[in-house]
Formats: C-alpha cells, structure tokens, sequence
C-alpha cells in the first residue's frame, strides 16, 4: 500500500513538471543596437546638419558658404564691444557679400566677408565724428532672413530680388528689412518690418 502511494507522488510531481516546461515560452530577444549601427546614424546625423549649415539663400541660382547669422557672428567675434547698425547683402565686383556696419564708443566700423568663400574683403575703423547717429540694430530681435526674403517676394512676385538691407529707420526707430528687385528695367523695393514681416511699403525706380 505504501509503495503504491509512493508511486502516485512521484507521477504526480512528473506531470507537474511537464505541464510547467509546457507553459514556459522562449525568451524573447530585445533587439539591440551594435557599436557599427550607432556610429553610421551618429555619422548620417552629422551629415544632414553639415549639409543645412553650409546651405543658404540663393540669389542667381547661387548657393553661399556663409549665412546672414555666419557673417553677424564673425563680426562680432571681431568687435565684441560693438553694436551693429546695418547689413547688406549685395553684389560686389560680380560676386555676394555680407557688409556690416557697427560702431563703439570711438569708431565706425565698416566690415565686409564673401558669402560665396568666406573670405574677409574689407575691414576698416575711423574715429567716430561728433554728429554721428547711427542707430543699433537689435539683430537678435529679427526675424529669419528666409522667412523676411519669402514675405517680400510675395509682394513682388513678376520680380527679381537682387540684394537686401536691414537697419533702423531714422524717424519710427522701427528695425526695416529691405528687399530690392528688378523687373525688366524697373527696380522695386519691398520694405517691411524686421521683426514682425508685416508689410510697410513699396518703392518702384
């Protein structure tokens, strides 16, 4: 009687342990990243950010090296003291270039980089006269220069934009964002505010 009870705990304690390897499932494996996957999405992402940070506006199907925020930070690297007063984005001598002026408490400073190779073109300071009034602009209160570039554009859709300018009108101390195009012999300005992009008004030549 003994041996049979026995025998019925030790089948017993067999199926039990059968039916739990039966529950049990394979560990599932948590995909993980290599060092070789990490290092070609880190490389992609350095990439796409070298790509956009060399792009810029494009005036004649151009495409520069140095952007408007490249040339203000430059120029303020080189005169930390100074304010600036306007930016010009023009051609000169058949190629793009990024003016600025600024000023301190003793001189002017007029200040000038290719956009197309990033070359400093001009650099010069003279003492600042007695009647000077130039007034600050607050570059870090203006909007982006492709978002003012695309609002006076829509302003002037038969023309072309060849250059622009921003600084301070003299009388409203309002900071002015000017875009200036041709269309056929005709040039026409679009002015708007710097940094709201609301429309001011229109210059035709």
């Amino acid at each position: 009687m003994l041996a049979k009870v026995k025998l019925g705990l030790i089948s017993g304690s067999a199926l039990a342990l059968l039916a739990a390897c039966g529950t049990e499932t394979p560990n599932e494996e948590t995909p993980t990243s290599t060092p070789e996957s990490e290092s070609s999405s880190s490389m992609e992402s350095s990439a796409t950010s070298d790509s956009s940070s060399v792009s810029s506006t494009n005036f004649e199907g151009k495409s520069f090296s140095v952007t408007y925020e490249q040339a203000v930070a430059d120029f303020q690297e080189a005169y930390p003291d100074a304010a600036i007063s306007s930016v010009d984005f023009d051609k000169d001598f058949g190629e793009y270039t990024f003016e600025i002026n600024g000023f301190d408490d003793t001189q002017e400073i007029e200040w000038e980089v290719n956009a197309e190779t990033g070359e400093e073109t001009k650099n010069n300071t003279e003492k600042k006269d007695s009647d000077f009034d130039d007034q600050e602009l607050m570059v870090d209160d203006v909007m982006a220069i492709d978002e003012l570039i695309a609002n006076s554009e829509e302003e002037a859709p038969n023309a072309t934009m060849v250059s622009w300018n921003l600084e301070v009108d003299d009388d409203t101390k309002t900071p002015v964002f000017t875009g200036e195009f041709e269309e056929g012999n005709n040039e026409v300005d679009v002015l708007l505010n710097a940094e709201t992009g609301e429309f001011l008004s229109t210059d035709n030549d």
